[in-house]
């Protein structure tokens, strides 16, 4: 799956089948969809190719999503997406919710990841004050 491969060996597609908790199928899908997003034909998803994608575009915490996969390969890509599958493993879930939450990256969801991600929830639909009381009630 280097960066030029224009197709995936059959090994491959078993090895991140078994990785993802996908089907073959589905990876032989992505990886098309994966080609097509890949604009300048690299091998790896910049932040502009992840926001073609119009599930992430819609999402009001693209931001974070794009800051944790921007310059992703097939296989990360790959992952990602097996995570939302109703197959992945519970214990996946909550990592990548936690990372999504973590927005300074510390290990520690605090008061100022919160608010981050409240805000972007919301987006100036809320005034400060109110954001912080909501905050102030989720951490204590």
């Amino acid at each position: 799956m280097g960066a030029n491969t224009s197709s995936l060996l059959s090994e491959e597609i078993e090895e991140v089948a078994r990785e993802s908790n996908l089907s073959a199928r589905d990876i032989k899908s992505l990886y098309k969809r994966f080609q097509k997003l890949d604009r300048s034909k690299s091998g790896v998803l910049s932040a502009d190719d992840l926001t073609m994608i119009p599930e992430l575009a819609m999402n009001p915490l693209v931001p974070r999503v794009t800051e944790l996969l921007h310059n992703t390969n097939f296989r990360h890509f790959v992952n990602f997406l097996g995570v939302l599958s109703p197959n992945a493993e519970k214990s996946a879930k909550i990592d990548f919710a936690y990372r999504i939450y973590d927005v300074d990256g510390d290990g520690v969801i605090n008061a100022s990841d919160l608010q981050t991600i409240l805000r972007m929830m919301v987006g100036n639909n809320l005034q400060d004050e109110t954001l912080d009381e909501i905050t102030e009630m989720i951490i204590s």
